[in-house]
C-alpha cells in the first residue's frame, strides 16, 4: 500500500512515495521495511545510515514524520493544545506532569503501530506504549522525550458469536470491556479497578474477582495480536508461537506491541461484594485471624470468593482504618452473605458498608473511586507465607513508619493483603503455565501492596524513604522467620524492585531466551525502556 504524504514545513523533510512492491534490497533495516509500506524519505535514510543502534537519537524527524502520516487528529506535537490534553489523562502526577515525550501517536491498527516502531528503529528515538496510563511511577508508559504510542483509539470489544470468547483492542479499560460483555451476561476474569488498562495489567499478570475459579487474567488470554520489533505482525497462542504465547503470560512489554487480546469469557449476571470498614485498632486482630482463616481454609472452600483486606490512615477522619473489600461470583438474598465471610461479617462497629447484589462492572467502579487520578504516587510489593504473627508485626513495621509523615498534604498511605489461594494457584497451570513461577503451590500466599499518594513533589523523598524502610524492614523479618517468598508481581511493583528477577532462575533465563529470540536486536530493551527489563529495577533508590 503506497500512503499519500503531504509535505513537512521543512523542505530537507520531503517525503517521497515509493511502491512496495519496487522494493528489492533484504529486509533488515527499517529503513527498506518503511520502504516497503509505501514511506520514504531522503532525510530519514540519511538519518538512519548515520546512526549506531542505540546512540543518538531524531525524535523531531519522527515525530514529524508521524504528523504526516496519521495526521494531526491522531497526533500530538509537544507545544499544541491536543498535547497536553493526552499528557493529562494517566493517573499519576509523576506521569502526566513530569514526563513530556516528544509526539503522542494515535494508531488505529497493528499495520500503524508496525510503522511506529520501525520509525522509533530508524531514527533511534525511543518509545513507549501507554493502554490505560494506570502505572504509578515516570516513564512506565509515558516516553519522557520519545514517541508515546497512546492506545484510545483502538477500543473494541468484540464477543465472538459463541460467547466463549471477546476480542479486545488495547485502549481498553475493564470498565469499557465488562460495560459491553454485560450486555450479553458475560464477564471476564480481568481487572478489579474501572479505570486499569487491559494492556498493562494483562501483560503483569492480572488479579481478578473470579482469580479463584480461573487463575490470574493473563491465564485466560486464547490468543495475542502482536507487533515485533521487526515490524512483523504475528498471532500467539498455545499452537502457534507458543513459547511467546508462555512468555506473554507474565513477561510483561519485553517481546513486541500487543495490539489485540482475544480472552475467554464466561456467563455472568449479578454478583455479590461490597465494602465494610471499622476503626482500625480495635479491630485489626480479630480482622488478621479472620484473614488468616480464609486464606487457609475458606478460600479452598469456596473458590468462587475473592478478598482484599486493607488498613490505611484517613486525613479526612484523621483516624486508620480496617477495610474489607469481599466479592463473590453468586449474588445473596437481601441482607445476607456468603458463608465464607462469616468471620469479617460478624465484627462489630462498621463505620462504612456497601454490600449489595451488581453487576462486575459496579464493583469496579467503586474500587476505582478510592483512587481517583491526580496525585503522585508509588506502589511496592512483597509475597510471604501465610502466618498469623507475620501479618501483625508487618502492619505494626507500616504503622510505625507512616506515623511521623502521616500528615503530609493529602497523603493517604495504605496496607493491603491479598490471597493468592489455592485453587488460584492451581487454575494458573493451564494452558502451559505461566511466567510467573508460582502456579501449582499447594500453600496459599499473602500478596501485598504497599501504596502511597500525596500532592507536592517536595515531599517525595519523605515518602519513597518511608516505604523502603518499610519494605526493608518486612522482608527481613519474614526471612528471619523463614516466611518470605521471592515473587514480586509487577503490577504492584516500584521502579525500585525487579519482578522479572522474582520469578525465577530458570523463569528468568526461558523469557530472555524468548526475548532474543522474537526481538534479535533488542529494539524492546534499548528502544522501549519504561517499566520492567531484564537488567534489573528500573531505578536504584
Amino acid at each position: 500500500m503506497i500512503l499519500k504524504l503531504a509535505l513537512f514545513p521543512l523542505t530537507l523533510a520531503l517525503l517521497a512515495l515509493v511502491d512496495a512492491s519496487s522494493a528489492q534490497t533484504s529486509k533488515s533495516t527499517p529503513i527498506v521495511l518503511l520502504k516497503e509500506k509505501g514511506i520514504a524519505s531522503d532525510l530519514l535514510s540519511e538519518t538512519s545510515s548515520g546512526l549506531k543502534f542505540g546512540h543518538g537519537c531524531f525524535c523531531s524527524l519522527a515525530c514529524d514524520t508521524l504528523t504526516t502520516i496519521l495526521g494531526k487528529d491522531r497526533s500530538d506535537i509537544i507545544g499544541q493544545e491536543s498535547y497536553e490534553t493526552t499528557r493529562s489523562k494517566f493517573w499519576s502526577l509523576q506521569q502526566s506532569k513530569e514526563t513530556s515525550p516528544r509526539c503522542f501517536a494515535h494508531p488505529i491498527n497493528a499495520e500503524e503501530v508496525s510503522i511506529i516502531v520501525l520509525l522509533s528503529r530508524a531514527t533511534n528515538c525511543p518509545f513507549a506504549v501507554k493502554g490505560g496510563g494506570h502505572a504509578a511511577f515516570k516513564g512506565a508508559s509515558n516516553s519522557d522525550g520519545g514517541i508515546t504510542i497512546d492506545f484510545d483509539r483502538m477500543k473494541h470489544v468484540i464477543p465472538n458469536a459463541d460467547t466463549k470468547s471477546v476480542a479486545i483492542g488495547p485502549g481498553n479499560t475493564w470498565l469499557d470491556v465488562y460495560t459491553v460483555l454485560e450486555k450479553f451476561n458475560l464477564t471476564m476474569a480481568g481487572g478489579r479497578t474501572a479505570t486499569v488498562g487491559v494492556s498493562g495489567l494483562t501483560l503483569g499478570g492480572g488479579l481478578s474477582f473470579f482469580s479463584g475459579l480461573y487463575g490470574m487474567t493473563c491465564d485466560n488470554i486464547i490468543n495475542y495480536e502482536i507487533v515485533l520489533g521487526s515490524g512483523e505482525i504475528i498471532t500467539v497462542d498455545s499452537k502457534t508461537n507458543a513459547d511467546l504465547f508462555w512468555a506473554l503470560r507474565g513477561g510483561g512489554g519485553n517481546f513486541g506491541v500487543v495490539t489485540q487480546f482475544v480472552a475467554s469469557t464466561f456467563k455472568q449476571g449479578p454478583m455479590w461484594g461490597g465494602t465494610v470498614a471499622w476503626e482500625m485498632h480495635s479491630t485489626k486482630a480479630t480482622l488478621i485471624d479472620a484473614l488468616v482463616s480464609y486464606a487457609e481454609n475458606g478460600s479452598q472452600e469456596d473458590p468462587n470468593s475473592a478478598l482484599i483486606v486493607s488498613f490505611a490512615y484517613i486525613q479526612n477522619y484523621q483516624a486508620w482504618l480496617s477495610v474489607v473489600m469481599a466479592h463473590h461470583s453468586d449474588p445473596q438474598p437481601s441482607g445476607s452473605h456468603p458463608k465464607v465471610f462469616d468471620d469479617f461479617m460478624s465484627i462489630e462497629n462498621e463505620v462504612q458498608g456497601s454490600k449489595r447484589n451488581a453487576f462486575h462492572s459496579n464493583f469496579t467502579v467503586e474500587i476505582d473511586d478510592a483512587s481517583p487520578p491526580g496525585l503522585r504516587e508509588s506502589y511496592w510489593t512483597l509475597t510471604t507465607h501465610v502466618d498469623k504473627q507475620l501479618t501483625l508485626d508487618l502492619l505494626a513495621i507500616f504503622e510505625e513508619e507512616i506515623i511521623p509523615i502521616q500528615n503530609l498534604t493529602e497523603f493517604l498511605p495504605a496496607f493491603v493483603y491479598q490471597v493468592v489461594t489455592v485453587p488460584q494457584l492451581k487454575a494458573m497451570t493451564r494452558n502451559g503455565g505461566n511466567a510467573l513461577g508460582i502456579d501449582g503451590s499447594e500453600k496459599p500466599l499473602f500478596l501485598i501492596n504497599y501504596s502511597a499518594r500525596w500532592k507536592f513533589d517536595s515531599d517525595d523523598a519523605l515518602v519513597l524513604t518511608a516505604m523502603s524502610n518499610i519494605l526493608s524492614r518486612s522482608r527481613e523479618l519474614a526471612r528471619a522467620r523463614g516466611l518470605d517468598h521471592p515473587f514480586l508481581y509487577m503490577n504492584y511493583a516500584s521502579q525500585f524492585q525487579d519482578p522479572l528477577g522474582s520469578y525465577g532462575t530458570e523463569n528468568k533465563a526461558r523469557l530472555m531466551r524468548i526475548s532474543r529470540k522474537y526481538d534479535p536486536d533488542g529494539v524492546f530493551e534499548a528502544l522501549s525502556p519504561g517499566y520492567f527489563k531484564f537488567n534489573g529495577a528500573p531505578a536504584q533508590f
